[in-house]
């Protein structure tokens, strides 16, 4: 599988299939394996490709240097360059949303469509700020609080131990991460940074998200210009993971809007 050299850091990504490029971007407790379910359901469909952000699995940084979401567009700006990619849809879970949501606000001609879930993003409100402490405060603290349920409908909880299992051994693969840098001055997007914002944009969430809270998503649809939302209704945070079918049919239909099946950018 590729990788290409950024910044002293050597950036991993998959690409599966082919057709019009849709690139998955996982969250905090993620990499391209987290992406196993959506990967068979696109790829015969599109190009899809699955990156590990910097600090992720293999996408190993050098002694000294940082994963930081400052980096994130500007890695995922280099991925789309090493594939001749000009514009992709993008598919951002939680973290991910720090590398797509910015690339769609400063290069939206690279970004066709943003499907971003579970996730507050950065585009800043005290509101939305008050959520993203009380998230990382959970993060950072242990990850037996997410293992023991916080985030998850508690039904997945007990009755499918085994999606439990797998999520937690693909998270042992990534290094430790500094959530709160997620906060840092630098990330914010204000709202004077999105005006004339016009990619197509939908914002997911659970109706179980209590990592978050199940309303987030829709307080971040409302800071970015024509964003759309959808909210799953048997799921938490990570709905890819818990519930592929329901999450891919809505993931599907959102391409089907705004892509061209079938055709390859140049």
């Amino acid at each position: 599988m590729p990788t290409i050299q950024r910044n002293d850091t050597t950036l991993y990504y998959e690409v599966h299939g082919a057709g019009y490029p849709v690139v998955f971007v996982h969250g905090g407790g993620g990499n391209t394996m987290a992406f196993y379910q959506q990967v068979p359901h696109f790829r015969d469909r599109y190009q899809v490709i699955t990156v590990d952000l910097r600090g992720f699995k293999q996408s190993v940084c050098a002694p000294g240097v940082v994963s930081h979401p400052i980096d994130y567009p500007d890695d995922l700006r280099a991925i789309l360059d090493a594939e001749n990619i000009s514009s992709a849809a993008l598919v951002c879970q939680s973290l991910g949303a720090w590398a797509g949501l910015p690339l769609a606000v400063r290069n939206p001609e690279r970004v066709s469509c943003l499907f971003i879930n579970g996730s507050p993003t950065p585009a800043y409100s005290e509101k939305n700020w008050q959520t993203l402490r009380r998230a990382t405060g959970i993060f950072n603290d242990t990850a037996a609080k997410r293992d023991a349920g916080i985030g998850w409908n508690r039904r997945t909880v007990r009755e499918r131990p085994e999606v439990m299992f797998l999520y937690s051994q693909i998270k042992q693969l990534n290094p430790g991460f500094d959530s709160t840098s997620m906060m840092d001055d630098c990330v914010k997007l204000h709202p004077e940074d999105m005006a004339g914002y016009k990619v197509p944009t939908m914002i997911a969430g659970g109706s179980h998200d209590d990592f978050l809270n199940p309303e987030s998503h829709l307080h971040v649809a409302t800071l970015i210009p024509g964003a759309a939302s959808h909210t799953f209704p048997d799921t938490g945070h990570s709905t890819y993971f818990e519930d592929a079918d329901a999450f891919n049919q809505v993931l599907d239909a959102f391409l089907s809007r705004h892509v061209t099946r079938g055709v390859a950018a140049s």
